[in-house]
């Protein structure tokens, strides 16, 4: 091995290991006249950077096969030396540290294993007279007590977890191909702790031995001492006998693959694999599989077997990126279960099975099988059964009726107008029916429903919407005796719950549900299962994930009302829609773009890696939706800020997503308790605006099931002085004012029927006070925004912007007056201090000193 000239001295250092933070141990090369501290002074006997010859900084990995087209004829290159590790060859997971899950340790082997390394990069200084490590110096130090067949085992598991999970990445390997072609040779420069013979072995076991005897040379840092930032280059030039501008290196990392090799002349590409955006969302993914199964990165990596082709993306348009990036993961793993799960019933039941996809929800993902299967396009069919035709059909006798008016029958149940309208739609009354249904109380309409008259308008209707419903199955393609299987988002299976008796009795079809979340109150006891069900998953999981699902319906639906009923001859009829048309072109985007995704699975790979299994991606798949529903990125909001979500209850109700502008006025004055009667259906998508740690703190109180009392959350930071007037008489007290959010704070002081008038004297605490809020309210809706303003009279405070007030004495307060009520009502009070009494008083004692 050669060393260094005499003339150079080797100087440690620590820098933050990129990506990590963790330290490391590496080092520079100086002149042995450089003085220790000084600047690091340009390489001896260099010239100028060839800036004209090379400027391209920076690649994308679409373009990585064609970089050798823009080298300039005048370089005279021989070498094309690569990175390793996310440029080559790169893993089905997060991070590299990911892998370590598979480590036979108890309780997990990542933390333990990267103690590790420190340790012995820490050591190897001194002991080794280096500064890079091997991997068998990392392992004496993590079994420093272990026998020799022990420390080997643990090598090799490591070894078999890498060529588990590594895979060779199709672009670089087409630059590879390019550069044989132009004549070049090629060399790996790496900064690893796996020997040249290690890593060439892994290269070819995941990459094939073609792509291994491609390259004429290896260089690891552990082989030298150095890494690449600590003059690993230098000793690739000199063992390869050339200059700086005989050779190209390309990698992923900017100081240890961009600034090194410039800082000796080498020209340099910065390979970037991932958009800020995309990178962002690959990270919180990971973040998000390790709350929804808490064995992520500790007996399981997180695994991210859609990173090569995130990186493939060409596209920066935020609506496609989150088709592509997001819907494709999704959709793909989905689908591939679907064919899964057909097949499984074809066996089953010896028939060839029909796929239905239920609309307009189950759209995107016929179109996504289709893409994928096409061999199967024939017997994957859409049909129009709406949760409204369903029911409608579902009245076989008088049993099923009473059944479906069992929260009408009885008391105690919240019965409201709405929910009445919705049963009336449901059971086919007409509206004339429906009014008469309503006259009179609530409390008697389900008994008004169960007349006798009443119900056999609902049998005989039922029964022939029945027969509507089996015409359009048959001009679907469905016929007596089949086996079909419906395919749905989820996440009860209700249109299977409402239709597979008839369907089993009446056209002796074999009936399954396949969903992408299943989560069954009650268990139904059918053919039901979800990719997302409670065979991988606890009931929290799929209850914190379906509370947002409407944020993929609205991506996977289609551009046309719900089925309410059909024609004689089967064909829909349909409701009107009333979607905006940027809302149905952001779709339409959207959906081309997760088909993109879908033709395109693989293309990354040379061989993919052994651990992309149906397990795997399931887990990815989940990281992502469970990441885009609780934890979602600006980027997100913008797309779903505009979108209105159709409850498809058979009434015209449209839901807002999210309203990013009142959820921070609503969580100024309630705090996180505005989330109990926010009625939009994206509420994590207007909180990412106050940043990742509340949308964490949902997401995991929500997943944990965790259960805190509103005085755990409303610590009382401030202690108001008020007075109390009321009969003649006042009385002096203080009131907790707690935390909501954005500095603001709530102070809630009762006020019996409206007999009192409450004086808050705010000079005392403050020189500038913000008013957000100064309103009564029912003691009965203490978290909503069920409050009325009321006036006030200010004495001593100036109103110097809206709701901005100066208060120049202590003395400065203002009055509510009473306001009668025959309910017991409450005062609530929202500021935000801007300038304290203390803080006022302070700068002024300064000022004078």
């Amino acid at each position: 091995m050669a060393s260094p000239a005499p003339e150079w001295r080797r100087s440690l250092y620590i820098e933050a290991r990129p990506r990590t933070g963790t330290p490391l141990c590496s080092a520079r090369l100086y002149p042995a006249s450089h003085t220790r501290g000084q600047p690091y002074p340009r390489p001896i006997g260099g010239r100028p950077y060839l800036r004209d010859a090379m400027s391209k900084t920076s690649i994308r990995a679409a373009d990585l096969p064609k970089l050798l087209d823009i080298v300039p004829e005048d370089l005279k290159l021989e070498y094309l030396s690569l990175d390793c590790f996310d440029t080559l060859i790169w893993r089905n997971t997060e991070s590299w540290y990911d892998l370590l899950s598979d480590l036979p340790l108890a309780g997990g082997a990542i933390t333990r294993r990267r103690l590790a390394e420190t340790r012995a990069r820490m050591v190897a200084p001194d002991r080794n007279k280096r500064f890079e490590v091997t991997l068998d110096e990392i392992h004496a130090e993590l079994l420093p007590g272990a026998g020799k067949d022990e420390h080997a085992a643990m090598v090799q598991a490591e070894l078999d977890a890498e060529a588990r999970h590594c895979f060779a990445f199709e672009p670089t390997r087409q630059l590879i191909l390019d550069a044989k072609r132009r004549g070049l040779k090629v060399i790996i420069v790496s900064d690893t702790y796996l020997s040249e013979k290690r890593l060439r072995s892994l290269i070819s076991d995941v990459g094939g031995a073609d792509l291994a005897a491609m390259i004429d040379k290896i260089f690891c840092s552990c082989e030298y001492g150095v890494n690449k930032h600590g003059g690993l280059f230098r000793f690739v030039l000199k063992e390869l006998r050339i200059q700086p501008e005989q050779m190209l290196h390309v990698g992923d990392n900017f100081a240890a693959d961009l600034a090194a090799a410039r800082q000796l002349n080498i020209p340099s590409v910065h390979f970037v694999q991932f958009d800020t955006q995309a990178q962002q969302r690959l990270r919180m993914e990971a973040a998000a599989a390790s709350i929804i199964d808490p064995a992520t990165r500790v007996t399981v990596p997180a695994y991210q077997p859609h990173r090569a082709q995130i990186a493939l993306r060409t596209e920066d348009d935020p609506t496609y990126a989150f088709g592509h990036d997001i819907l494709g993961p999704i959709m793909h793993g989905f689908a591939s279960w679907i064919r899964e799960e057909a097949e499984a019933m074809e066996a089953a039941t010896g028939k060839k099975v029909k796929l239905l996809f239920l609309q307009r929800d189950g759209h995107l993902p016929a179109r996504a099988f289709a893409a994928l299967h096409p061999d199967w396009a024939e017997r994957a069919v859409e049909v129009a059964i709406s949760r409204v035709i369903a029911v409608g059909s579902s009245f076989i006798d008088e049993a099923a009726v009473r059944e479906h008016m069992t929260p009408w029958l009885v008391p105690h149940i919240e019965k409201t107008l709405e929910k009445a309208l919705i049963c009336a739609r449901q059971l086919l009354f007409d509206g004339e029916e429906t009014a008469k249904l309503l006259e009179g109380d609530l409390e008697g309409f389900g008994k008004r429903v169960m007349q006798a008259h009443n119900l056999k308008k609902v049998l005989k209707r039922s029964a022939a919407f029945r027969e509507r419903m089996m015409i359009h199955l048959r001009s679907a393609g469905v016929e007596q005796g089949d086996a079909v299987m419906m395919v749905d988002l989820g996440c009860n299976g209700s249109v299977q719950n409402a239709t597979e008796t008839f369907l089993r009795t009446d056209m002796k079809l074999d009936v399954a549900g396949r969903y992408l979340l299943l989560r069954e109150h009650v268990p139904s006891g059918l053919d039901k299962k979800g990719y997302f069900d409670t065979r991988n998953y606890d009931f929290n999981v799929l209850t914190t994930v379906f509370n947002s699902i409407s944020t993929i319906e609205q991506f996977c639906t289609m551009s046309v009302g719900s089925a309410l009923d059909y024609d004689s001859d089967g064909t829909p009829i349909r409701e009107m829609t009333s979607f905006a048309p940027e809302q149905r072109e952001c779709r339409n985007q959207g959906q081309e773009a997760c088909l993109d995704f879908i033709r395109e699975v693989g293309k990354g790979f040379v061989n993919p890696p052994r651990s992309n299994d149906k397990d795997s991606r399931r887990r990815a798949a989940m990281a992502v939706l469970s990441r885009l529903l609780l934890m979602p990125v600006e980027a997100e909001v913008g797309i779903f800020s505009n979108f209105r979500h159709d409850a498809n209850f058979g009434v015209d109700a449209m839901l807002e997503m999210a309203n990013p502008e009142t959820a921070l006025r609503s969580i100024r004055r309630r705090g996180l308790y505005y989330m109990r009667t926010a009625g939009r259906t994206y509420v994590p998508g207007e909180l990412q605006q106050f940043g990742l740690p509340l949308n964490l703190s949902i997401f995991s109180i929500r997943r944990f099931n965790l259960e805190f009392a509103k005085g755990d959350v409303d610590v009382d930071a401030l202690q108001l002085p008020i007075q109390v007037y009321g009969g003649g008489e006042s009385v002096a007290k203080t009131v907790g004012a707690h935390r909501t959010a954005d500095g603001f704070f709530r102070a809630i002081v009762p006020v019996g029927r409206g007999q009192f008038s409450i004086g808050l004297f705010l000079g005392r605490l403050f020189q500038f006070v913000q008013l957000e809020e100064v309103s009564l309210q029912p003691a009965s809706s203490l978290t909503t925004e069920d409050a009325t303003p009321v006036p006030i009279v200010t004495d001593g405070m100036e109103e110097v912007a809206p709701g901005l007030y100066r208060i120049e004495a202590p003395e400065g307060f203002l009055i509510v007056p009473a306001v009668p009520s025959e309910d017991q009502m409450l005062l609530s009070l929202v500021f935000r201090p801007i300038i304290t009494r203390a803080e006022a008083q302070a700068v002024e004692n300064r000022r004078v000193a």
